[in-house]
């Protein structure tokens, strides 16, 4: 995003060489100027992030996985709000100077028509609403107060927002040759985000990595009072899916739900059969683990994702809960390729809340009799075992690993901050950034 707003910044600078020398402090073209930079910063942040929203595979190639799309999305978005909201402030700031009588009203002159419309002024009534607009929708977005339907519904409203603060923009360009790079970089931004809205609002977006499918049978695992806390099902698919080990996909049962991301257990391409671990961690989970049945049609699209296994000879697997399931996804695959590309020793620490809850230990044991470099840790919560990075070095006995996580933020950078602190750089913990919001 830095490097963003770099390229940005270098496409504005030319703009300033029309200064009046003569009068360099001139309040109302720095006004301008700087109206123009933010109104920049504000389109492309917008545009980047609804090209990264139409989730185009080569796109999340460049940012090394749809985590971390959704991530930098979210801070583009952010970037987005204050870059507008200086836009909108720097604009108003000529307004309140000279209503306080500080400032004098330049003459502008006419405003030219075309067709009999004054396009400049609506240019700028479009900016002034939709700003106000984008707003409400960032805070829908930022304090997580509505269902994650609502927010999937709401939140195609940013294609819309991105198409009027195009037309706010393309009427109000300077038209000058020290402009021209800005304007370039305006128009560019404005046909990328134009397509990318289009692709949103007509529900188009991973159309091309879709395929459908029906579920198989569904196993269900309980706690000690008989509630369903996680459920194990496949899914035989009508035609090939694009996948790699430890990659997620969205599900979608047509039930008028959004689409869901779950990790990808397993899948066998020789029978077109995906398998996924849900856990029940929420409303809509809630109700997938107790009704899901066998014959549902679903639509699954993916997969998505850049966990993969790395080239480090050793290497520790942090599965914390539900978390577990894109590294049984790993193992699979390395029993399935024959240990063609396995690295020399992996420690998998499957840390559960209790044995009772480690519902895929002998799933994993199975496949352990055929991988004899992967040591198993069973970290049971319920019995006062509390993984920690101390604990991790003490096992390898080795700062050289890499080590590579799934399960809750907060328990990810625990041990990634512990794990620095004891030597093992930080490029060498991977973990998944996926959040929805």
């Amino acid at each position: 995003m830095l490097r963003f707003t770099l390229v940005l910044t270098i496409l504005w600078l030319p703009s300033l060489l029309v200064i009046d020398w003569d009068n360099p402090t001139n309040f109302f073209f720095w006004r301008h100027q700087l109206t123009m930079y933010t109104g920049l910063l504000g389109l492309g942040y917008m545009g980047f992030a609804v090209l990264l929203a139409a989730r185009f595979r080569w796109i999340e190639s460049k940012i090394n996985g749809l985590d971390k799309s959704y991530r930098l999305h979210k801070h583009l978005g952010i970037g987005a709000l204050v870059a507008l909201c200086l836009h909108w402030l720097i604009i108003q700031s000529a307004k309140w100077l000279v209503m306080s009588g500080m400032l004098t009203r330049p003459n502008r002159g006419p405003r030219p028509e075309i067709v009999g419309i004054n396009w400049r002024a609506l240019a700028e009534q479009v900016g002034d609403v939709s700003f106000k607009l984008f707003l409400i929708f960032c805070l829908i977005s930022l304090i997580q107060a509505i269902s994650y339907t609502r927010f999937r519904f709401t939140h195609k409203v940013g294609g819309l927002l991105m198409i009027a603060g195009v037309f706010h923009a393309v009427f109000l360009l300077d038209w000058n040759t020290a402009a021209m790079p800005m304007n370039l970089a305006i128009f560019v931004i404005s046909i990328i985000g134009v397509i990318c809205a289009g692709i949103s609002l007509t529900g188009q977006i991973g159309k091309q990595n879709k395929v459908q499918g029906t579920v198989g049978n569904v196993e269900r695992f309980t706690d000690n009072h008989g509630n369903n806390l996680v459920i194990r099902f496949p899914v035989r698919l009508q035609s090939e899916l694009h996948y790699r080990e430890g990659q997620f996909a969205y599900l979608d049962f047509h039930d008028g739900e959004s689409p869901h991301p779950f990790s990808i257990l397993d899948f066998n391409s020789e029978t077109n059969t995906i398998v996924f671990g849900v856990k029940n961690l929420g409303d809509y989970t809630s109700k997938m683990v107790n009704s899901l049945s066998q014959g549902q049609t679903v639509t699954v699209e993916g997969g998505y994702g850049s966990f993969h296994i790395p080239k480090a000879q050793q290497q520790v697997w942090v599965g914390a809960g539900i978390g577990i399931v894109p590294f049984l996804s790993h193992l699979y695959w390395l029993k399935r390729t024959r240990q063609s590309s396995a690295p020399k020793k992996v420690w998998l620490f499957y840390c559960v809340n209790s044995s009772k809850e480690a519902f895929f230990h002998k799933e994993i044991l199975t496949l352990l009799s055929h991988l004899s470099f992967v040591e198993l840790h069973i970290v049971d919560a319920g019995k006062g075992q509390l993984l920690s990075s101390k604990q991790i070095i003490e096992t390898c006995n080795d700062l050289d690993v890499e080590v590579c996580f799934c399960g809750p933020a907060s328990f990810s950078h625990k041990l990634s901050s512990g794990l620095v602190s004891m030597g093992v750089p930080e490029n060498r913990f991977h973990a998944e950034l996926f959040n929805l919001r």
